[in-house]
C-alpha cells in the first residue's frame, strides 16, 4: 500500500512539474505578434496595428499626432521589417529583434502586445524608440 501510494504521489508531482514548465513565456507568440504588426504597417492597415499596440501606446500614439491610432500609427515612420532575429520573452514581457526594428511587448489580456516599436539601441543607454517606450 506504501508503495502505491509513493508511485500515485509521484505521477503527481510528475504531472504537476510538467505542467508548470508550460506556463513559461512564449516566444514565438511574441514574434508573431511582432510580424503581425509589420506586416499590418506593411500593407497600410493602421487598424490592424493599433489592436496590436499596448492601451497606453495606441492612446500615446493617437494623443500625440491629435488624430485617430489608425491613421497616426502609418506616420510615425517606424521601418517595415519582415524577419524576425531573434525573440525572448521574460515572464510578461518580450523583445523582439527584427531585421529593421527592435520591439518591446507585454501581455495584456493574455495576449501580447506591443508597447514600443521602431526601436534602436544605444549601446549602455536605453533603446530610442519611434513608437511608446
Amino acid at each position: 500500500m506504501r508503495r502505491q501510494a509513493g508511485t500515485i504521489l509521484a505521477v503527481v508531482l510528475l504531472s504537476w512539474v510538467s505542467s508548470c514548465a508550460s506556463l513559461g513565456p512564449d516566444n514565438a507568440a511574441a514574434a508573431d505578434a511582432a510580424v503581425a504588426f509589420h506586416q499590418a504597417l506593411a500593407s497600410s492597415d493602421g487598424a490592424a496595428a493599433c489592436v496590436l499596440l499596448a492601451p497606453e501606446t495606441a492612446a500615446d500614439v493617437a494623443s500625440t499626432a491629435d488624430s485617430e491610432c489608425a491613421e497616426a500609427v502609418l506616420d510615425e515612420g517606424v521601418p517595415v521589417a519582415a524577419k524576425v532575429e531573434s525573440s525572448r520573452a521574460f515572464g510578461r514581457s518580450a523583445q523582439v529583434v527584427m531585421d529593421k526594428d527592435v520591439l518591446f511587448l507585454s501581455i495584456f489580456d493574455g495576449q501580447w502586445r506591443i508597447t514600443a516599436a521602431g526601436c534602436q539601441s544605444r549601446g549602455e543607454q536605453p533603446y530610442d524608440c519611434q513608437l511608446g517606450g
